[in-house]
């Protein structure tokens, strides 16, 4: 199944409402190709397409702005330059693609009618064609091109793959991942090795007081969990602190640009699981140390 398309930046205008969008000229089985059915109405069909019809299927995001009292915009004309187009439909919402553009910001026609009255071109930009799933992407590649290669006699055109463009943005998503992860366990070193300085320095300042309770009848083990705990703590309140700032960023950003802002559970409990770990492994050096002094020795120190 393939579609011809053509965008094009265009002002739509409703009463004293006026908005820029992207102008889709199309064929009527935009819906079936890209998988975007409409919400309300219907989407323009062949016989629109033959006929030069001024019909037009508005997206969410132009629908709502156009629109904003809720009047029912199925029925109305807009105006798309200087010409009339009646409204027979909304699509639903798609959000923004990978580049940040909000894609329920347009309008689509049938091409035939956008060609003459909008655009004033004949020619395409593009044609999208849709895959039956259990078909070979490169064997209908070659295809197509062998197709436009005859067709144009020279070759005039690209073929975009989108298995390939899917292909390379997960390349580039696992490679970023793989970033933020070194950073994330450079991180935890460097943080580490601070609270095991912090732990050292405390059991060399509390030596006295190590001494007193191993005198007392403490065992290594109790001075050992003693210094483990108090690593631990301190972790617990860096993580409790990572946590804050980085729901609060999230809650700021929301609020300030207007971004969706999701926050799940899992990150954070992996948040605190890595400050306990962290407590637990550069805890454990200065809390052995602890434990094995003797209690002579440290009694003696100053």
């Amino acid at each position: 199944m393939a579609i011809p398309e053509t965008n094009q930046s265009s002002l739509v205008r409703f009463g004293d409402q006026d908005l820029m969008v992207t102008a889709v000229g199309t064929g009527e089985d935009f819906p079936q190709v890209h998988d975007w059915p409409p919400q309300s109405g219907v989407f323009f069909t062949a016989d629109h397409v033959k006929s030069y019809a001024q019909v037009v299927t508005l997206g969410q995001t132009v629908a709502k702005n156009l629109f904003p009292l809720g009047t029912n915009p199925i029925g109305q004309y807009v105006l798309i330059g200087s010409s009339p187009f009646l409204v027979i439909g909304v699509l639903s919402s798609k959000g923004l693609n990978s580049r940040g553009d909000d894609l329920d910001n347009s309008v689509w026609l049938p091409y035939s009618t956008a060609g003459a009255r909008v655009f004033g071109q004949r020619y395409f930009n593009d044609i999208v064609v849709r895959v039956s799933p259990e078909a070979d992407m490169s064997v209908v590649q070659a295809e197509l091109h062998t197709l436009l290669l005859k067709r144009h006699g020279k070759e005039d055109f690209n073929i975009r793959n989108m298995a390939d463009t899917i292909a390379t943005a997960s390349e580039t998503q696992n490679t970023l991942t793989y970033l933020l992860a070194a950073i994330a366990v450079i991180s935890l070193v460097v943080g580490g090795i601070g609270v095991m300085n912090i732990m050292l320095v405390s059991v060399t300042e509390r030596t006295r007081e190590i001494g007193i309770r191993m005198a007392i009848g403490a065992r290594s083990f109790d001075v050992l969990f003693q210094f483990l705990t108090e690593a631990v703590v301190v972790c617990f309140i860096g993580g409790l602190a990572g946590v804050v700032v980085g729901v609060g960023g999230g809650l700021s950003t929301s609020v300030i640009a207007g971004w969706r802002v999701i926050f799940t559970v899992s990150p954070i409990v992996l948040a605190f699981a890595c400050a306990f770990l962290t407590g637990i492994i550069f805890g454990y050096l200065p809390a052995r140390k602890a434990a094995r002094l003797d209690p002579i020795e440290a009694l003696a120190r100053d």
